[in-house]
């Protein structure tokens, strides 16, 4: 599993999911979005930075910079908003991904996607964090998914979308599977399995970046059923959300010894401990499967293009970029732990190019802990080599 959890869990924000009746969702929901055209398709280019994947989505004439992300609706930084004078039209509050209630204005916005345009989508507003203003300027969401069939291809680095499934390929030798909408913001729902007797459902999201990160619930489920073998623990924070960074505590990754994603079965996998339901199947499963979501015929297709194993290798820590580049988590029996790397302490260089909070400094960071196998790191008291381990639950 990779460790590098710098964004992990910034938009798992579950406002109003499911909070409505038939006549009493607002005006925001029931309007839109929707395109014009009966008929339409695009594919994006897509960037993949420590497995978040980027596009370019044009906001008010003008090309930005989005976030791929089915495990969030929709959302806008606050200085892109002030820039194009978007009106307020609600007010909600939820919870963030680490339970912290927060409040946010809501606008309708035209975002056009490979001349395609999606018309009043609704947009959350929202104070990024530091981090994640340096790399985007929105969300796009879960509540786009019902517009067309969606394809994630990363070997091909493409996202498409496409009006009616039957125009999109990667389907032929795919494995079909139930694909659920509970309604608003309309999150891609799958069947998992643990075990014969631990069965339930797992949010499909690409903003997270593990295999699986398995809800309480479902952990004690699998666990009862004999699925859960090696757990190892870490201290520090799982990272940032919008309502600020999550609390220094233990934090637990097990193996589970088998994990099926509807009839396919995974075999053994690395889950990260989450706070609460749902479980997340995240967007390191599309490093094995071209997948394609399609909420007009309730199915979801895995096209399986690179085997196992179903966990990311890793150097064992994360960093937090709030005032200087800090060490926020370690796991024990990792080549982190094994140097001495502590929470707290502040990491100074990174392949000999000093570390920053500038823009620049934070996406030169995350490019040399996601894509190299072996850093070069200085702290404040110390200086080593880590190399990245295969699996730190072995």
């Amino acid at each position: 599993m990779n460790m590098n959890k710098v964004l992990f869990g910034i938009f798992a924000f579950l406002a109003y999911c499911g909070a409505f009746g038939a006549e009493d969702k607002p005006r925001w929901i029931t309007e839109g979005p929707y395109v014009v055209e009966r008929s339409f398709s695009f594919e994006l280019p897509v960037e993949v930075l420590a497995t978040k994947l980027f596009v370019e989505v044009e906001v008010g004439g003008s090309p930005r910079r989005f976030v791929f992300d089915t495990g969030s609706p929709s959302m806008i930084s606050a200085g892109l908003a002030a820039e194009l004078e978007l009106e307020v039209i609600d007010k909600t509050q939820g919870r963030d991904s680490h339970g912290a209630i927060v409040e946010t204005d809501i606008a309708q916005s035209e975002l056009t996607l490979g001349g395609t345009t999606f018309h009043k989508v609704p947009v959350f507003i929202a104070d990024f964090p530091r981090t994640a203003q340096c790399l985007f300027d929105g969300v796009l969401g879960s509540e786009v998914l019902p517009l067309c069939a969606w394809q994630i291809d990363l070997p091909e680095s493409v996202l498409r979308c496409n009006s009616t499934l039957e125009g999109l390929d990667h389907l032929s030798d795919a494995t079909k599977q139930t694909l659920y909408d509970f309604g608003y913001p309309h999150a891609p729902i799958l069947d998992i399995q643990f075990s014969k007797k631990a069965r339930s459902k797992a949010m499909f999201d690409t903003g997270s970046p593990a295999y699986l990160a398995i809800s309480p619930p479902d952990f004690d489920g699998a666990k009862r059923n004999g699925g859960v073998g090696k757990t190892i623990s870490g201290r520090g924070s799982i990272g940032g959300s919008l309502g600020g960074r999550a609390p220094d505590e233990e934090q637990l990754l097990s193996e589970l010894k088998t994990l099926s994603i509807g009839d396919i079965q995974l075999g053994r996998v690395g889950a990260l401990l989450r706070e609460s339901p749902p479980s997340l199947i995240g967007a390191s499963i599309l490093e094995h499967f071209v997948v394609t979501l399609d909420s007009k015929s309730a199915s979801a297709y895995f096209d399986k293009y690179r085997d196992g194993p179903f966990a990311r290798p890793s150097f064992g820590f994360g960093l937090s970029f709030e005032e200087t580049p800090t060490v926020d988590l370690v796991w024990d029996d990792s080549p982190a732990s094994d140097i001495g790397l502590r929470v707290g302490q502040r990491v100074t260089s990174i392949n000999g190019q000093p570390t920053k909070t500038s823009c620049d400094g934070i996406r030169s960071a995350m490019r040399s802990i996601s894509e190299h196998e072996t850093i070069e790191l200085e702290w404040d008291d110390g200086a080593d080599t880590l190399t990245r381990k295969r699996e730190i639950l072995e």
